[in-house]
C-alpha cells in the first residue's frame, strides 16, 4: 500500500480519564483511509496476529473507504471510538 503523503488525520479519546490516540493515512489515489495504532507505546491487549503491523505506524487497526477526498476529525474520531468500543478498551 502506498499512501499518500498530503493526507494524514491524528484523532484521540479523552474520556474517562483515557487519553489514546491513532492516526489515519490515506492511500495514494483511492478514497480509502487506513487507521494505526501504536500499541507498543499504549500496551493494550490487541493481538498482532488480528492486526498487520506496519513499521513506523503501528498496527493497522482499520480500513475504510470515505466517499470524499477527505476526513474530518469529527468522522475519524468517531471510526476510532468505535473501534475502542468494539474491542473493549473503553
Amino acid at each position: 500500500m502506498i499512501f499518500d503523503d498530503r493526507y494524514h488525520l491524528h484523532v484521540g479519546y479523552y474520556k474517562n480519564q483515557k487519553d489514546l490516540e491513532a492516526i489515519f493515512l490515506k492511500v495514494k489515489d483511492q478514497n480509502i483511509w487506513c487507521m494505526f495504532f501504536e500499541n507498543d507505546y499504549y500496551k493494550l491487549n490487541l493481538s498482532k496476529e488480528a492486526y498487520p503491523t506496519i513499521k513506523n505506524f503501528g498496527l493497522m487497526i482499520g480500513i475504510y473507504l470515505i466517499e470524499s477526498e477527505d476526513l474530518s476529525v469529527e468522522q475519524g474520531s468517531e471510526l476510532f471510538e468505535k473501534f475502542l468500543n468494539d474491542q473493549n478498551i473503553v
